[in-house]
C-alpha cells in the first residue's frame, strides 16, 4: 500500500473532517427541512381534502334532496303536465342537464329536454332504490354528449326517475372551491375513472388514472399522503374518499414546486461553503510547503545519509516549525540506541551460534521458497554420522538416511508441516554409514514473516536410542509382571477350586453328622469343625477377593435389597459370639433410611460384616454399637448417601498405624506373639469394595480407648414397580411337596453329602458321576430339578447344560430347572453359568440353608418344576 503525501494527508483530512461534515449538515438540513415541508403540506391537504369532501358531499347531497322532491311532486302521468313540471326542475337545479322517467320495466315515458337518441336504461334498473343513489359511473349524455353521473329513484307507483347530474357544473363547482396556489385537484370514482380534473378533456375522453401508486396504496376510511408519477411528472399528493361515495379526491402539487422554495438557499449555502473550502485548501497547501515540507525533505536527507553511515544534522530555514527540532532530538536519541540494539543482536547471535554449536541435539533451518539448508549445527555430525556439508549439498539426504520402514511416515508429516504450517514431532529410525541403526525423535515447526507467510522451517532432533531401550525393557517388564499377575489369579483361582471341593465334602459330612443323635461332646466336637471349616471358608473367599481385586475382574451386580434385613442378619450372627465375651452388641438404624435400595447386597454385607467382625475380635470388653442413617446430601438425583458407623470400646489403633491396617495381610499387631489371629485381609478388601461402590471410609480411633469406622456408600432408590414387585414375592409362598432331584458330581464324598442334605430337608436324590451319564438319567426318569457340578469327566456340566436345552431328543426336559453347585466362586463364574442355561448358582461347600433357599428361589420366580 502506497504512502500518501503529507499535502494529500492534509488534504484528505480537511476532506473527511470539514467538507464532508459541512455537506452533511447542510443536507441533514435539507431532509429535514424537506420533512416538515411534506408534514405541513400533508397536514394542509388533509384539512383541505375533508373541507371539499364536505362540499362535494353537500353537492351531491343536495342534487338527490331536489330529485327526490320531484318524486314525491310526480303523482300522475299526463304528458303536457310532466313535460312542464320536468322543465321547471331543470331551471331551479341546473347542475341537472336532462331528466328521464320510465315506467318499471325501463320504458322510457318522457323526457326533458326530448332528444331524438335515447340510450338504453335497462342497465340502471337494477341499481335504483327507493332513495336518490348513483347508479352510474361517468358517461356521456346521449342528448347533450356532456359527461353526467345518473342518480336514480324509484317512485311509489313503480316507476323511475333519473337525472344527468353534469360533470361540467360539478368540476366548475369545485374549482371555485378550492384556493388559489394550494395545487390541482382530482375526483375519481374507486376504479380511476376521472370525475373532475383540471385538464377537463381528460374527464371528457374518461382517462382512468387507477393505476397510479397514491390510488393503489389508498385503503378506506383513512387519508393517505405520499408521492406518484403521471405522465413523467412527480407529485406531491394527498388523497382522502368522499363521504356517503366510492370517489376518491385527490390534491396534488408537482414536488418541485412544493421543495424549490427550501432547495435554493441551501444551494447557495452549499457553493458558498465549497468555494471557501477550495480557497482555504489551496492556502494551506502552500504554507505546508513553506514551513513543513521543504524542512522535512532536509531531514529526510539526513536520514538517509544516516541510513549510509554518514549522518549529520540537517540546517533548518528559519519558517521551519519547532516541532520539527523535537523530532530531530528524538532521531539522535533513536540513532544511539538503534545501535546498542546492533551490537545487543550480534552479542545475541554469538550466545546463540555458542549454544545451537555445543548442545547435543541437531538444530537446524530450511528455506521454504527454495528448500534449501540455511544452517545446520554440528551435532548433526555426531548423530547422523554424516558430514554437515552433505545436507547443504543435497537436502533430501536427510530423509534417503531413514529407515524404510519409517521413512514414508516422516516424509509425509514434513508435507504437512510445508503446506498446512503442522507443527512435526516423530520418532523415527536412521541407518548410520556403518549400518547400525539409531533412534531420532525430530520435532519442527514453521516460521512466519510479517504479513503470516510460511517462510522457514526450524527444527531439532535428538538421539533417543538409549531412551526407547530404557522403554522397551520397561514394557517387558510390564508384560511380566502382568503375567505373572495373571499366573498368580488363575493359581489362586484353582487353588479355590481344589480346597473347595474337598471342604464342601467334610463342611456336608459335618453338618449330616450335627443332625444325628450325638452326646455332649460330640456335638462340641462337630461344632467346633464346623467352626473351623468356616474361618477356613472365610479364608478362601479373602484370598480369592484380593485376587479379583488386584486382576480388575471385581464386578457389581447391583439389585433391589433391605438394608434392614441386611443389619438384621448381621447383628443376629455376631449376637452369640459378642455374648460369650460378655460385650453389649446394639444396633440402630433411623427412621429416614429406605426399607428397600438398590446396590449390591452381596458386597454390602461383605464390609458389615468385615467391619464387625473386626470390632467382636478386637474387643474384649465394653460395647459395640451398628449404626445407619441417610446423610443430608444428594450429589446425584434419585441416589442417597448411606452412612454406616460401627463404633467399639476394642484396643484401638495407634495413629501411624491407621493407614498401614488398610494393607492387605497386615494386622496392628504384626509380631509371632500376637492375640489376634486372622489373615489381615479384611480391611483391605473393606477399601477396595467401598473404593469400587464410589464410597468412602473413614476411621477414628486412638490406642486403647477403641475404634469408630465410618463407611458411606451412594445407593439408588428404587421406582415404584420395584418395590411392588419385590412385596408381591414376599407374598408368595413356596412349595413345601417333596422333589426328585438329579445330582450330577463327580465327587463321591460330595455325592454322599449333598444327597443326604438333600433327603434330610425332605427331597428324594439321584446322583450320577458325569454329565453323559445326566442325560442317560434323564431319557430313563423324570425328575424335578438338576443340580449340576461343572468340572466333570468325560462331559463337564456346561457341555452337558447346553445338551439339555438344546438337544432334540432331550425336548422333553429341555426346560428342567438346572442349579450350578460348583466349587468356581469368581463372580462372573456366575454370569456365565447364567448365560448358558443355568437357572441358579451355588458354590462350594453348600450348607442346608443354601440348598433349601436355592430350592425356594426356584418356586418363587416361577421356574416350572415338573
Amino acid at each position: 500500500m502506497a504512502a500518501l503525501s503529507l499535502r494529500h494527508l492534509v488534504q484528505r483530512n480537511l476532506t473527511n473532517w470539514m467538507l464532508i461534515p459541512s455537506i452533511c449538515l447542510i443536507l441533514s438540513l435539507g431532509a429535514y427541512a424537506a420533512y416538515e415541508k411534506s408534514h405541513d403540506f400533508e397536514i394542509k391537504n388533509t384539512i383541505l381534502t375533508q373541507s371539499l369532501s364536505k362540499h362535494i358531499t353537500a353537492h351531491l347531497n343536495d342534487a338527490k334532496v331536489a330529485l327526490a322532491s320531484l318524486s314525491t311532486s310526480i303523482t300522475r302521468y299526463d304528458p303536457f303536465w310532466f313535460h312542464w313540471v320536468l322543465s321547471n326542475f331543470l331551471q331551479a337545479y341546473p347542475h341537472f342537464e336532462r331528466l328521464v322517467y320510465l315506467d318499471a320495466k325501463g320504458k322510457i315515458l318522457a323526457t326533458s329536454p326530448q332528444a331524438s337518441e335515447l340510450i338504453s336504461m335497462e342497465n340502471f334498473i337494477d341499481k335504483v332504490s327507493l332513495k336518490p343513489t348513483i347508479i352510474s359511473e361517468p358517461t356521456p349524455s346521449p342528448a347533450t354528449q356532456n359527461l353526467v353521473v345518473y342518480v336514480g329513484i324509484q317512485l311509489q307507483n313503480g316507476n323511475i326517475l333519473i337525472g344527468e347530474l353534469s360533470l361540467s357544473s360539478l368540476q366548475k363547482h369545485l374549482e371555485n372551491l378550492l384556493p388559489e396556489g394550494e395545487g390541482s385537484l382530482i375526483l375519481c370514482d374507486h376504479y380511476g375513472n376521472l370525475i373532475s380534473h383540471p385538464d377537463f378533456k381528460r374527464v371528457i375522453i374518461q382517462d382512468n388514472i387507477g393505476n397510479l401508486s397514491i390510488l393503489k396504496d389508498f385503503e378506506s376510511g383513512s387519508h393517505l399522503t405520499s408521492i406518484y408519477q403521471d405522465d413523467d411528472t412527480y407529485y406531491l399528493g394527498t388523497v382522502s374518499q368522499i363521504n356517503q361515495t366510492s370517489w376518491l379526491l385527490l390534491i396534488s402539487k408537482p414536488i418541485q414546486e412544493v421543495f424549490l422554495p427550501i432547495l435554493s438557499p441551501l444551494l447557495a449555502l452549499l457553493t458558498i461553503i465549497l468555494c471557501l473550502f477550495f480557497m482555504f485548501a489551496h492556502y494551506l497547501r502552500y504554507r505546508l510547503r513553506e514551513s513543513i515540507i521543504k524542512p522535512l525533505a532536509h531531514f529526510t536527507e539526513s536520514i538517509e545519509l544516516t541510513a549510509q553511515g554518514q549522518y549529520r544534522k540537517p540546517n533548518f530555514e528559519q519558517d521551519s516549525f519547532s516541532e520539527l527540532a523535537i523530532i530531530e532530538q528524538e532521531f539522535d536519541e533513536m540513532v544511539k540506541q538503534v545501535n546498542l540494539r546492533e551490537q545487543e543482536i550480534k552479542e545475541n547471535e554469538e550466545r546463540f551460534r555458542q549454544l545451537v554449536e555445543n548442545i547435543h541435539e541437531a538444530y537446524w533451518i530450511n528455506d521454504i521458497a527454495d528448500n534449501r539448508i540455511v544452517y545446520v549445527s554440528p551435532s548433526y555430525e555426531i548423530i547422523w554420522g554424516r558430514p554437515r556439508e552433505s545436507l547443504y549439498d543435497d537436502p533430501e539426504s536427510f530423509f534417503l538416511a531413514i529407515d524404510v520402514e519409517d521413512r514414508l511416515k516422516v516424509i509425509e508429516a514434513f508435507n504437512s508441516l510445508r503446506s498446512e504450517g503442522r507443527i512435526l514431532d516423530e520418532e523415527f529410525r536412521i541407518l548410520l554409514p556403518d549400518g547400525k541403526t539409531r533412534w531420532i525423535r525430530a520435532q519442527s515447526f514453521p516460521v512466519y514473516d510479517d504479513e503470516g507467510v510460511r517462510v522457514r522451517i526450524v527444527g531439532v532432533a535428538e538421539d533417543i536410542t538409549e531412551r526407547k531401550a530404557i522403554q522397551t525393557a520397561l514394557v517387558s517388564a510390564k508384560m511380566d509382571a502382568e503375567t505373572a499377575s495373571q499366573a498368580k489369579t488363575e493359581f489362586l483361582t484353582n487353588m479355590s477350586h481344589e480346597l473347595r471341593t474337598p471342604l464342601n465334602g467334610i463342611l456336608g459330612m459335618l453338618q449330616l453328622s450335627r443332625r444325628t443323635s450325638l452326646n455332649k461332646e460330640q456335638a462340641d466336637y462337630i461344632e467346633t469343625a464346623i467352626s473351623s471349616s468356616k474361618v477356613l471358608l472365610n479364608v478362601i473367599n479373602d484370598i480369592l477377593n484380593i485376587a479379583q481385586i488386584e486382576a480388575g475382574r471385581l464386578a457389581l451386580h447391583p439389585q433391589l435389597f433391605s438394608i434392614h434385613d441386611v443389619m438384621e442378619t448381621i447383628f443376629k450372627f455376631f449376637k452369640h459370639s459378642s455374648e460369650s465375651k460378655k460385650i453389649s452388641l446394639s444396633m440402630k438404624v433411623e427412621s429416614d433410611v429406605p426399607e428397600y435400595l438398590i446396590g449390591d447386597e452381596i458386597r454390602i454385607r461383605q464390609i458389615l460384616f468385615n467391619l464387625v467382625g473386626n470390632s467382636v475380635k478386637f474387643t474384649d470388653e465394653g460395647s459395640i454399637h451398628i449404626h445407619a442413617q441417610v446423610l443430608p446430601i444428594q450429589r446425584t438425583q434419585g441416589m442417597i448417601d448411606v452412612l454406616f458407623m460401627i463404633s467399639d470400646s476394642g484396643i484401638g489403633i495407634p495413629s501411624e498405624k491407621i493407614a498401614y491396617v488398610f494393607e492387605s495381610f497386615t494386622q496392628v499387631d504384626g509380631t509371632y506373639t500376637r492375640r489376634y489371629q486372622g489373615t489381615g485381609l479384611g480391611l483391605g478388601i473393606v477399601r477396595s469394595l467401598v473404593d469400587y461402590m464410589n464410597g468412602s471410609i473413614t476411621v477414628d480411633s486412638e490406642s486403647g480407648e477403641g475404634t469408630t469406622m465410618y463407611v458411606s456408600l451412594q445407593l439408588a432408590l428404587p421406582s415404584h414397580d420395584q418395590k411392588t414387585q419385590v412385596e408381591e414375592e414376599e407374598e408368595e409362598i413356596a412349595t413345601t411337596r417333596k422333589l426328585s432331584i438329579l445330582v450330577v458330581e463327580d465327587d463321591r464324598v460330595n455325592q454322599i453329602a449333598i444327597s443326604r442334605m438333600l433327603e434330610k430337608i425332605g427331597h428324594q436324590a439321584t446322583c450320577v458321576g458325569d454329565g453323559k451319564k445326566a442325560l442317560a438319567t434323564l431319557v430313563q426318569a423324570q425328575f424335578d430339578c438338576i443340580f449340576m457340578d461343572i468340572q466333570m469327566p468325560i462331559m463337564d456340566g456346561i457341555e452337558a447344560t447346553k445338551m439339555i436345552r438344546n438337544d432334540k431328543k432331550l425336548a422333553d426336559v429341555s426346560t428342567i430347572p438346572i442349579v450350578a453347585l460348583t466349587a468356581h466362586a469368581m463372580p462372573e463364574d456366575r454370569e456365565n453359568f447364567l448365560r448358558v442355561g443355568m437357572n441358579d448358582y451355588i458354590s462350594k461347600p453348600v450348607s442346608f440353608e443354601q440348598l433349601a433357599a436355592a430350592l425356594k428361589r426356584l418356586t418363587t420366580h416361577h421356574i416350572d418344576i415338573q
